[in-house]
C-alpha cells in the first residue's frame, strides 16, 4: 500500500483531536501530556513490514463455530458467560493484562466447541476455564499464582486438584492443536492505533480504553459470530463515537482503508456496531437500576466495565502479580465432588477424536 505524507497528516490530526475533546470534556483518564515533539513519521520498511503483520493476521482469523451452537444450547450458553465472567474475575484481582484474559477466553471458546459438555455437570466448564486460564497466563504472565489461589478467587464453586487440572491443560492444549498465538481482536487493536496514532502517549490511552470495552464483550456469545478485525474494528469506532462523535466518519474511513473493506459493503461492521451500541445500552441501564456497586460484585473489576467512566477503571498491567504467586503448581485440596465423581467422564468427545482413554484418567 502506497504511503503518502498527506495520509499521515490526517491520521495524526484524528488522534490528536481526539486526545484534546478527552481533554476537555474529562471522559477517562487520558494522559496530560502536552509534549509539542512531533513523532518520525513511519519509514516506507515500516510500512511495509506493517502490511506484512496485516496480511498475516488477516489470513489467520476465523469465525469460531461455537457461536452456533450456543444459540441453540441455552443452557451451555449460560455456563459458558459464568466461566467467562469467573475468568474475568481472576484476571482482574491478579492484575493480568487484557491480553491473558482475551487468550484465555478464546482457548475456552475453541475447546468448548471441540467436546460436547453434559449439562448435568456443570463443574466440567469450570475445569476447563481453570485449565484455560492456567494456560494463558503462563503463556503471557511473568508471574502466575497457585491453582488453588486462582479457584479461590470469588470463592469458586468447585476446587479441582492440581493433578486434575494439568491432566486438563494437556488435553486443551492437544485439542487446540497447541496453536496458542491466535490472531485476536487485541491484534488488530494493537496494529490499528500503530497505524493511526502519532503520540505514543496517546496511543497508549486510547488502546486502553479499546481493550476496556472489548473486554466487557467477552461474556457475550453473539459477537462470537464476528471475525477479530471486525470486532476489533466495531470496537474502536465505538470508542471514537463516544468521545467525539465528529471524527467518526472520518476515522472509519481510515479503518476501512487499512482493512481494504469495500466501502460500500460495510455490513458486518455495521451489524458488529449496532450490537455493541445495544449491548453497551444496557450495562448502562443496568447500572442505573441496581447500582455500581452491584455491578463492581457482578464483574469483578473496579468498575462498570460496558459504562464509559467504568471502562478506563479497568486495569490490566502485565507487570504486576501477587507476590504469593509462582509458576509451579501446589498441592491442591480435593475437590468438593467427591472422589467416586472426579472418576467420572468429565467430556463427552465428538467421534473425531480419540482422546477417550485420555480423559477417563482424568
Amino acid at each position: 500500500m502506497a504511503y503518502h505524507h498527506h495520509d499521515h497528516t490526517n491520521r495524526k490530526s484524528l488522534l490528536d483531536t481526539l486526545y484534546c475533546s478527552e481533554a476537555e470534556e474529562d471522559y477517562g483518564h487520558f494522559l496530560n501530556n502536552s509534549s509539542p515533539a512531533s513523532p518520525p513519521f513511519l519509514l516506507q520498511s515500516d510500512m511495509f513490514s506493517d502490511e506484512q503483520e496485516l496480511t498475516s493476521l488477516l489470513g489467520k482469523e476465523h469465525h469460531n463455530p461455537l457461536s452456533t451452537c450456543l444459540q441453540t444450547n441455552p443452557a451451555l450458553d449460560f455456563a459458558r458467560r459464568e466461566a467467562v465472567e469467573w475468568m474475568l474475575k481472576v484476571n482482574s484481582h491478579y492484575s493480568f493484562s487484557a491480553l491473558t484474559a482475551v487468550l484465555s477466553v478464546n482457548y475456552f471458546d475453541r475447546f468448548l466447541f471441540s467436546f460436547r459438555f453434559q449439562n448435568d455437570k456443570p463443574w466440567m466448564v469450570q475445569l476447563a476455564a481453570v485449565a484455560c486460564l492456567s494456560i494463558a497466563a503462563k503463556v503471557e504472565e511473568t508471574h502466575v499464582p497457585f491453582l488453588i489461589d486462582l479457584q479461590q478467587v470469588d470463592e469458586s464453586r468447585y476446587l479441582f486438584e492440581a493433578k486434575t487440572i494439568k491432566k486438563m491443560e494437556i488435553l486443551v492444549l492437544s485439542t487446540l492443536g497447541w496453536k496458542m498465538n491466535p490472531p485476536t481482536p487485541l491484534s488488530f487493536l494493537d496494529y490499528f492505533t500503530r497505524r493511526l496514532g502519532s503520540k505514543d502517549h496517546l496511543c497508549w490511552e486510547f488502546l486502553s480504553k479499546s481493550q476496556g470495552v472489548l473486554l466487557s464483550l467477552l461474556g457475550d456469545s453473539r459477537f462470537m459470530s464476528y471475525l477479530p478485525s471486525v470486532l476489533a474494528t466495531a470496537t474502536m469506532m465505538h470508542v471514537v463515537k463516544s468521545v467525539e462523535p465528529g471524527l467518526e466518519a472520518e476515522y472509519k474511513s481510515q479503518l476501512f482503508g487499512i482493512l481494504r473493506i469495500d466501502k460500500e459493503k460495510p455490513e458486518k461492521v455495521n451489524s458488529c456496531c449496532k450490537l455493541l451500541l445495544e449491548v453497551w445500552s444496557g450495562y448502562e441501564e443496568e447500572e442505573q437500576e441496581q447500582g455500581k456497586q452491584c455491578m463492581k460484585r457482578k464483574f469483578g473489576i473496579g468498575s462498570i466495565p460496558g459504562s464509559p467512566n467504568g471502562v478506563m477503571d479497568v486495569s490490566f498491567s502485565c507487570d504486576s502479580s501477587s507476590n504469593d504467586s509462582s509458576v509451579s503448581s501446589s498441592p491442591e485440596p480435593l475437590s468438593k465432588k467427591s472422589r467416586s465423581e472426579e472418576q467420572e467422564q468429565l467430556l463427552l468427545p465428538n467421534p473425531n477424536h480419540s482422546n477417550s482413554d485420555f480423559l477417563h484418567r482424568l
